[in-house]
């Protein structure tokens, strides 16, 4: 388990609902630090796997030596590369990925650099919950 309280761990309670929005079509958007780890709200699956592998290729693609990258490249990447796609009409991503890099925090997937700023993030060293 990791000491930074934006890596987890998710409970059963927030992998139950996000089963239930996923039924949907839906993502249950986590944040662990949150009550039970749930935001209270959704985003459309294909925004979520969309920005998911934007965020993921990112980190792969533009990440140092170290294998960390800044949170405002990943955000920089995915304007670029989403901001005229037509799951995200209204063509502002910087919210979008933020709160989807949280939600992968929760997740075990990556995790923030410990004291970094700008803030900067990576893979999840021991790799998800």
């Amino acid at each position: 388990m990791s000491a930074d309280p934006h890596g987890g761990p998710v409970g059963a309670r927030a992998w139950e609902a996000d089963a239930e929005a996923r039924a949907r079509g839906r993502v249950q958007m986590f944040n662990a630090t949150r009550p039970d780890a749930l935001d209270g709200w959704t985003i459309p699956l294909q925004q979520y796997d969309l920005l998911r592998e934007v965020i993921l290729r990112t980190i792969d693609l533009h990440g140092d030596e170290d294998g960390t990258v800044r949170l405002q490249t990943v955000v920089d990447e995915a304007q670029r590369e989403l901001g005229t796609h037509p799951a995200f009409p209204a063509g502002r991503l910087s919210n979008f990925v933020r709160f989807a890099k949280v939600d992968l925090e929760a997740r075990g997937v990556v995790e923030r650099v410990p004291r970094s700023s700008p803030q900067r993030i990576r893979l999840r060293l021991d790799g998800p919950e």
